[in-house]
């Protein structure tokens, strides 16, 4: 069984694997465990896919299949990956008490505004429609403009997941499955329905900030200073082009009814984010996205299958690495 000292020698084991792939997406796979091993963002996540890669043994189709749940974050096909009968117990338990989310986002961006005195929590930048309704604010000499309710845990997780066989429900219950494989087996419940909404869950963000965000290009990395945090990109030019800050201090008027972001919330972003940008998850799914805005016709030979499963996807399954 692996445990946490081998997983310098796994970490080698995958890396090797890439050689034999036979495209990128099975290369991106392959890598996804490996870095999972290194960056999970936990001590069970980490332990829990060490052991899953070294049950194993070394055969390709199994690593293969294994990388692609997390890549999907939902159950791949074929299923003769080890942990696919547990994995499956749990997403049985998580899909029948997934409660959907009332749409209380309107709700929930007043609150969060009040927490974070109307402004991105990056920028600085005034939310604008704050600054119409109170010209005042605009007295302090900051800029404004159109800022968003930005969720650590996406909220399209438990949104529009009604109906049978819906690839939404599907998608979300194999999520919360590996976070309870990771360690977190209070997160579906703590997230579940209306409180995906919860204001831990929630960011201040203007828009450049927000889509960067979404898309793993931006995490946050904890600092020795309580609710203060490094601010990190996969690519140090986004910072430069942007002028974000390298830290920003999290604050609260009142943190009982106004509480901060989860640092529990932002560690598991963080992880995904390295991942993707570790493995190359992140290029890839960017290029299929690229693809898929100059392609006009799908292939009649099933060569374009991927690019249309991913433009069938959920989109916060496209952007989330497990």
């Amino acid at each position: 069984m692996a445990t946490l000292p081998r997983q310098h020698e796994l970490d080698h084991r995958l890396n090797d694997l890439p050689f034999a792939a036979k495209d990128a997406r099975e290369l991106v796979h392959a890598r996804i465990l490996g870095y999972l091993i290194v960056h999970g963002p936990s001590d069970d996540a980490r332990k829990t896919v060490a052991r899953e890669v070294d049950s194993c043994d070394g055969d390709e189709i199994k690593l293969g299949d294994l990388g692609r749940l997390y890549y999907k974050g939902r159950t791949p096909t074929p299923s003769s990956h080890p942990s696919r009968p547990s994995f499956d117990t749990i997403k049985d338990v998580m899909s029948s008490s997934m409660t959907e989310a009332p749409s209380q986002h309107q709700v929930a961006k007043r609150q969060a505004l009040r927490r974070d005195n109307f402004r991105c929590v990056i920028t600085g930048v005034l939310d604008l429609t704050s600054a119409e309704r109170h010209p005042e604010l605009l007295q302090m000499g900051l800029r404004a403009e159109k800022t968003y309710c930005a969720h650590i845990f996406p909220k399209s997780t438990n949104m529009n997941i009604s109906g049978d066989g819906n690839s939404k429900h599907d998608y979300g219950a194999s999520m919360w499955a590996v976070m309870t494989r990771f360690g977190y087996k209070y997160l579906p419940q703590e997230l579940n329905g209306n409180n995906i909404h919860r204001l831990q869950n929630i960011l201040t963000l203007n828009d450049t900030m927000h889509e960067q965000f979404n898309t793993l290009k931006l995490w946050f990395e904890p600092t020795d200073i309580p609710d203060k945090y490094n601010v990190c990109w996969s690519e140090d030019w986004r910072r430069q082009a942007t002028g974000a800050p390298s830290t920003v201090q999290f604050t609260t008027p009142d943190p009982e009814e106004l509480p901060l972001p989860s640092p529990t919330y932002l560690r598991i972003h963080a992880a995904c984010a390295k991942v993707a940008k570790l493995s190359g998850a992140g290029d890839y799914i960017d290029k299929l996205s690229r693809d898929l805005e100059e392609i006009r016709v799908l292939s009649k030979d099933g060569s374009s299958a991927e690019l249309l499963e991913h433009a069938l996807l959920p989109f916060s399954s496209k952007i989330q690495v497990f």
